[in-house]
C-alpha cells in the first residue's frame, strides 16, 4: 500500500489514480482482518507467547508508519503526514506504556485498532469516488453545508487540516489522558514514582522532537 503511494504520489501531494485509494482500503481491512483472527487463533490454541505479541506488535508499529503513508497519499497532506504519523504513534507507544505496568492491554469501547482502522480504510474507498482533491481543498468547498454558516474572518483551510485537529481533540488527548491516568493508579498503589514512568517515554519524545526538526531543516533547506 505505501509502495503504491511512492509510486503513484511520491511527496504525498499529487492525486494518484483512484483505484490505488481503493487498494489502500481493500488492503487495510485485510491487515486489521489478518492481525484480529490471528490473536484469536493464538487464544483458542493457546498457543500465544511473550515473542508472538513482541512479532505481533512490531508489525503494528510498522504498520502505522505504512499506513501513514497510504493515507497521506489519499489526503494529498504533503509533508503534513508527518503529524498524521504522530497521532498514530502517539497512542500506540503510551498504550504499550501502560500495557508495561498494568499488564492489561486496555482499549476503548471506540478505539484506534477497531473503529479507528474502519474509519480510515472508509476514508480510503470514499475517496476511490470522489478523488484525492476533495480532501486537499478549502473545507467550506468539501462540506457545502458549512458554506451557509458565515465565517469571513476564517482563511481558506484544507479539510485534511480540520480533520487532523479532530484527531487531536477527540482521540489522542483523551486516549494519552487515559493511559496517564491507568498508570498513575498501579504507579501510587506500588508507592512508587511517577516520574521515574513519565522518564521512560523520554527516548520517544527525543525521536519525535528529531524527526520534527529534521523536517524543519529540510524545509528550510528546501526553500
Amino acid at each position: 500500500s505505501s509502495l503504491l503511494s511512492y509510486i503513484y504520489s511520491p511527496h504525498l501531494d499529487t492525486a494518484p489514480p483512484r483505484w490505488v485509494h481503493l487498494a489502500h482500503g481493500i488492503l487495510l481491512f485485510l491487515y486489521q482482518t489478518f492481525d484480529a483472527v490471528d490473536g484469536k487463533q493464538a487464544r483458542r490454541t493457546s498457543s500465544s507467547s511473550p515473542l508472538g505479541e513482541l512479532f505481533d506488535h512490531g508489525c503494528d508499529a510498522l504498520a502505522c508508519a505504512f499506513e501513514a503513508l497510504a493515507l497521506g497519499s489519499t489526503l494529498m497532506c504533503g509533508r503534513l503526514t508527518f503529524c498524521y504519523w504522530v497521532v498514530a504513534a502517539v497512542p500506540f507507544y503510551l498504550a504499550t506504556w501502560e500495557h508495561y505496568f498494568t499488564n492489561t492491554l486496555i482499549l476503548p469501547v471506540i478505539n484506534g485498532p477497531t473503529e479507528g482502522l474502519m474509519l480510515i480504510y472508509v476514508s480510503h474507498l470514499f475517496t476511490f469516488f470522489t478523488g484525492a482533491e476533495w480532501w486537499a481543498q478549502d473545507f467550506r468547498k468539501s462540506l457545502p453545508l458549512i458554506s451557509l454558516v458565515p465565517l469571513p474572518f476564517v482563511p481558506e483551510i484544507p479539510l485534511y487540516v480540520i480533520v487532523l485537529i479532530l484527531m487531536i481533540m477527540f482521540a489522542v488527548i483523551p486516549t494519552v489522558g487515559s493511559n496517564i491516568g491507568n498508570v498513575q493508579k498501579v504507579v501510587d498503589a506500588r508507592k512508587g514514582s511517577m516520574e521515574l514512568a513519565l522518564a521512560m517515554l523520554l527516548p520517544f519524545i527525543a525521536l519525535l522532537a528529531g524527526v520534527a526538526v529534521w523536517c524543519v531543516i529540510s524545509l528550510l533547506q528546501i526553500s
